[in-house]
């Protein structure tokens, strides 16, 4: 008898399970169609899967998923994290249930809005959704879902499910159930049902889950593994901040280390929305869990590297010489490459006080540039590169705000900070705020166009010095391949952008007429590239 398909099938569109080529291209799936069509993700965004297509490594979240369901009672037989390219081979007459993990599924998110309007200050004019949007929408509309839909449930979740909750697109993408908050204390029960045939509710709101709760994956993760939950700050426009904090201990953490090992994944990235509290808590961060925990993962049996993803400017400024350790532990004083993430949101204390009063503590809303500013100054002494964001059109931002965020663009330029400017989306607290509307995210002023513009074009600038190392980890063929595109790419960016800068205003144009000498070289370099 043949196979007649997992019972679960839990997946996600194929540019959140992709491995990247474990480069840092992964932001390219909130392009527009437009501009980045269907075959070039087949090249950015591969996949490893086996027989009837259970994935080698896929997303940290599916991996969440299917362990929770694997110690609620469910077999490995029945449940399986599957290719989304390879749908049909697990898909069949015993499948009752599909769950798809989403990220952006109607194109709407900050960054895939960020992009149209970079391209737009290109003048280049977009109408195709997001390659992000159009994956998610191949699996919802897949031909084997369709056929065996009288028989199976679907059920989605994941940090993009907001968009199809308020666009009431539920019913229209045959959605059976939507999940928003964590899954790990709803999913088992959602699925046992589904697997019964029973009606599901169209709506779960996942709680919290404990600690103790808290699932070890079965499934490598790509090498990210989660060392803490939450954040606690307390941040009105976002998710991650309002829930309680909670510290993963280091048993589990070594437990999916070795999973990831065990698969291949010997570059870990370790996942919390602020590395140096792990282990505290309060604000001030643990120097020695901290340090105890990045020494332990190095020296770990076939762990090749360490990174990890994100930290808070105040925690930074905290303890400088903590920060220093980290970066020597991790050798990047002795060259290894590493981007670390940081939230800027605005450059106005009056702004943070209003919107994010819990981010700078335990300093002032009043400190907050010189925080900022400072603690990028000592990330890129302890050897990282920076990703920070800005918050474009938060709630009560005035122009002498956005003047603000302006200033502190043009007094980063010399570090190695990348600055990406995301359009306000209503989330977290002010998602149900009166007249705060998704429909408005683009609504901005000339001169928040302008910062925008600004703050990419001196992205792209860095992007090109460094665009080896983005793609450094990919396998030699296709390092070449990709690193040649993305200087091209930028090349072509700069170009245009500069174009675009001219039409916007004449703080740009002293921005402009200081990059002519390096336009120069663009041109000397690009030229060296074609032929």
């Amino acid at each position: 008898m043949g196979f007649s398909g997992f019972k679960v099938v839990l997946t996600g569109d194929e540019s959140l399970v992709s491995t990247y080529h474990y480069t840092y291209l992964g932001f390219a799936s909130g392009l527009p169609m437009d501009v980045f069509p269907a075959i070039l993700g087949e090249l950015l965004f591969p996949t490893k899967s086996s027989e009837y297509g259970r994935m080698l490594t896929s997303q940290y979240g599916l991996c969440k998923v299917e362990a929770t369901l694997l110690d609620s009672g469910f077999s490995r037989e029945e449940v399986a994290i599957v290719d989304p390219r390879r749908l049909d081979e697990a898909i069949g007459p015993e499948t009752r249930a599909i769950g798809v993990s989403v990220l952006d599924p109607l194109g709407l998110n900050y960054g895939t809005m960020l992009l149209r309007t970079v391209l737009k200050l290109m003048g280049v004019e977009t109408k195709l959704q997001s390659y992000t949007s159009w994956a998610t929408m191949k699996i919802l509309e897949h031909k084997a879902i369709r056929e065996y839909r009288k028989r199976l449930k679907v059920i989605v979740g994941g940090p993009g499910v907001w968009e199809i909750v308020d666009s009431g697109l539920q019913s229209k993408l045959g959605i059976d159930t939507l999940v928003e908050g964590e899954g790990e204390l709803v999913a088992p029960s959602l699925f046992k049902k589904a697997m019964e045939g029973a009606e599901l509710p169209s709506y779960v709101r996942g709680p919290p889950v404990p600690v103790e709760k808290i699932p070890v994956i079965r499934t490598p993760s790509r090498g990210l593994i989660e060392i803490s939950r939450g954040c606690g700050r307390g941040c009105k426009f976002c998710n991650p901040t309002l829930l309680m904090y909670r510290v993963i201990p280091v048993e589990k953490i070594l437990r999916e280390v070795t999973v990831n090992v065990a698969g291949g994944e010997n570059k870990i990235t370790l996942h919390s929305e602020d590395f140096l509290r792990y282990g505290s808590t309060s604000l001030k961060p643990s120097d020695e869990r901290v340090k105890r925990l990045l020494e332990t993962i190095v020296k770990f049996p076939g762990v090749e590297e360490v990174s990890v993803d994100f930290t808070t400017p105040s925690t930074v400024m905290q303890n400088p010489k903590l920060v220093k350790e980290c970066g020597e532990i991790l050798g990047l004083t002795s060259g290894k490459f590493s981007i670390i993430e940081i939230g800027i949101e605005s450059a106005s204390p009056r702004v943070i006080e209003m919107v994010a009063p819990g981010k700078p503590k335990p300093f002032k809303p009043g400190e907050w540039p010189r925080v900022v500013e400072d603690a990028i100054s000592i990330l890129n002494d302890a050897g990282w590169w920076v990703c920070a964001t800005i918050i474009i059109s938060l709630p009560g931002e005035r122009e002498e705000d956005v003047e603000l965020n302006l200033k502190l663009v043009e007094r980063l330029e010399s570090y190695n900070v990348f600055i990406h400017t995301l359009p306000f989306i209503p989330s977290g607290s002010l998602r149900r705020a009166k007249g705060l509307k998704t429909s408005d995210i683009l609504s901005m002023s000339e001169r928040n166009l302008e910062l925008i513009a600004v703050a990419t074009y001196d992205a792209i600038k860095k992007i090109m010095k460094i665009s080896s190392k983005l793609v450094a980890h990919a396998p030699l063929g296709v390092k070449q391949l990709l690193s040649s595109l993305l200087y091209i790419a930028c090349i072509i960016g700069l170009r245009r952008l500069q174009r675009g800068l001219r039409e916007i205003s004449s703080f740009t144009l002293k921005l402009v007429s200081k990059e002519q000498v390096y336009s120069e070289q663009i041109r000397e370099k690009s030229l060296q590239v074609t032929t």
